[in-house]
């Protein structure tokens, strides 16, 4: 006996297999405010997908070219996003002045930078797994076909 979903139902799976394949890799996140009178605020939320469809989005001959001479520096970058993938919640980078301060850190599997300084207050949130697969697809790009 055949099961019917109603259409109700169907769309509601679609969208539930659509979002997973979509959060798989998690979100970007790219705050930034200005602090002068009438200053701009930009606030996105970005799923990380979206910068991995953009290796496959790139005309390929371009990228090829681009590609070309930086297959070590790829393997390099690969390698270290692996290896931080493993890392605990850490502090890299911290830089405090009378007139600005700069963090970067890993938190949560992800890449967080916030500056702040006189002008603007800028914060970014970036998958270490999404920047992973970004590098392994521009290798796979560069590699020679054969």
């Amino acid at each position: 006996m055949p099961i019917h979903v109603p259409v109700f139902g169907k769309i509601l799976l679609g969208m539930t297999v659509a979002s997973m394949v979509v959060m798989k890799d998690g979100m970007i996140e790219v705050n930034v405010q200005e602090k002068h009178p009438g200053g701009s605020h930009v606030h996105l939320f970005v799923p990380a997908t979206v910068a991995t469809w953009g290796v496959q989005l790139a005309p390929a001959a371009k990228l090829k070219e681009h590609l070309r001479h930086q297959q070590e520096h790829l393997a390099i970058a690969r390698v270290a996003l692996r290896e931080m993938e493993k890392l605990p919640d850490v502090e890299l980078v911290e830089v405090e002045s009378p007139k600005e301060s700069v963090h970067v850190a890993i938190r949560n599997g992800n890449f967080i930078v916030d500056v702040d300084d006189a002008g603007e207050t800028v914060h970014v949130r970036l998958p270490i797994r999404a920047a992973r697969k970004v590098v392994e697809d521009l290798e796979a790009e560069s590699s020679p076909k054969t």
